[in-house]
This record gives structure tokens, sequence and C-alpha cells, in this order.
């Protein structure tokens, strides 16, 4: 990907905002962008900041703006009586709330990119503090999994092939 050679010939302020910047993208994100910081000498706490802070900018960006326009459809959908329809999608979409967007927030890193989890939840009714909430807990994990991982297994090889 052009972005990561570009992550890897740069340095100093460049590198680390680069970092910041990659992980802000859709697709590219943590995965990538720590183990390619921490790869090239970048301090893997400051790369760990700066990833995690740039991938939760942009998703917080879309659940905002998605929050404005789906406030903005709802209205247009409302019934005659101004309520909301009841029933089978209000159980549906608890249900949904209540199991689905833990397991999808935890999974979107490598499954679906946490941009788009993002939107499927919100897609889906989830409300956008619980998608903020969940997506947040998601990328600060696997920030943490993936910068030790990164950091431990580099330190690994470099011991092993000194």
């Amino acid at each position: 990907m052009i972005g990561l050679e570009l992550l890897e010939s740069s340095e100093g302020f460049v590198a680390y905002a680069l970092v910041f910047i990659l992980a802000a993208i859709p697709w590219i994100e943590i995965l990538l962008v720590i183990p390619v910081g921490i790869a090239i000498d970048l301090n893997p706490l400051a790369v760990a900041v700066l990833a995690a802070v740039g991938n939760l900018a942009t998703v917080y960006l879309l659940i905002f703006a998605h929050d404005s326009l789906h406030s903005f459809w709802q209205k247009l959908r409302l019934n005659g009586n101004g309520k909301r329809p009841e029933g089978r999608k209000k159980r549906a979409m608890h249900t949904w709330d209540s199991y689905g967007l833990p397991g999808l927030a935890m999974l979107a890193p490598v499954v679906t990119g946490t941009h788009l989890a993002a939107l499927i939840a919100l897609g889906l009714g989830s409300r956008r503090y619980s998608v903020a909430l969940w997506l947040t807990l998601s990328i600060l994990i696997w920030t943490a999994v993936v910068t030790a991982a990164s950091y431990y297994g580099i330190e690994s090889l470099k011991w092993l092939f000194g």
C-alpha cells in the first residue's frame, strides 16, 4: 500500500503524523499501521496513542454525521401519528442493542474495519452513544494487543537474527 510505504520511508514528526493519518483511513487502520510504525523503530507508546486517536477521530466523525442524516431521514419516515413503528422492529432492535453491537465492535478491526462496523451498527438502529462506546473499547483493546504483539514479536526477531 502506498501509504504504508510512505510511512516506512518517513522519519521524525512526519512519520508520527502519518501514523495518525493512516490509522484514520478505512481499511488501513490500526492493524496495519501499528506493526509498520513499530517495525521502523518509532516509539511504540506514541504509535499506539496516535493510531488509536486517529482511528477514533474518523469513527466518531462517521457516528456523528450519520446521526444527523439518520435523524432527518427518520423524520420523513414517521408514521402519520408522529410515532415510530412499534412491534417486531422494536423487539429486533432491542435484541441487536443487547447482544449484536458488542460482538460486531470487538470483531470489527479484523472482520469489517471499524468505520464500516460503525455504519452497519447505526444503520441497524443502534444508538450513537452505544456505537461510540463499544467501538472505543474495541479500538483501545485491539490497539493494546496489536502494539504488544508487534513490539514483542519484532524484539524477538531482532534477538533471534541479531
